[in-house]
């Protein structure tokens, strides 16, 4: 296993989630627009998984997870994260989840949303 600064997903199907999602400086990004995730949590109920969201110039942007879904919501960090390395920017990743707004496979998008602050995003998955 490697360090914590270098693990990766065959170390552990967890192993995103040791990494920053959310830094406290992000926080304070804004405005922002973001897409509602819902899908399968983590007691196998349905509910929220967390929320893509995109600063307002379009230059950055991820995913916020639900404490109720890390499964999914790492999954989704990791889907971020991938599309990033084969060198999709922030824009093209959430205009993709953008145009994929309603049912999507085992997921559910809510329309694009607005709000003030990343930490408005953030309390509205739950995540702080």
């Amino acid at each position: 296993m490697t360090n914590a600064e270098h693990t990766t997903w065959e170390d552990s199907p967890l192993a995103v989630i040791h990494h920053p999602v959310v830094t406290p400086s992000s926080l304070f990004e804004g405005p922002v627009r973001f897409l509602l995730v819902s899908g399968d949590l983590d007691q196998h109920s349905w509910g929220l998984i967390g929320a893509h969201w995109l600063s307002i110039d379009g230059d950055r942007g991820g995913f916020v997870v639900a404490p109720e879904a890390i499964w999914r919501g790492s999954e989704m960090v990791r889907s971020y994260r991938s599309a990033a390395t084969r060198g999709w920017n922030a824009e093209a990743i959430y205009g993709y989840w953008q145009r994929q707004v309603g049912a999507s496979g085992s997921v559910m998008i809510d329309p694009q949303q607005h709000a003030d602050t990343l930490f408005h995003v953030s309390r509205r998955v739950g995540a702080l």
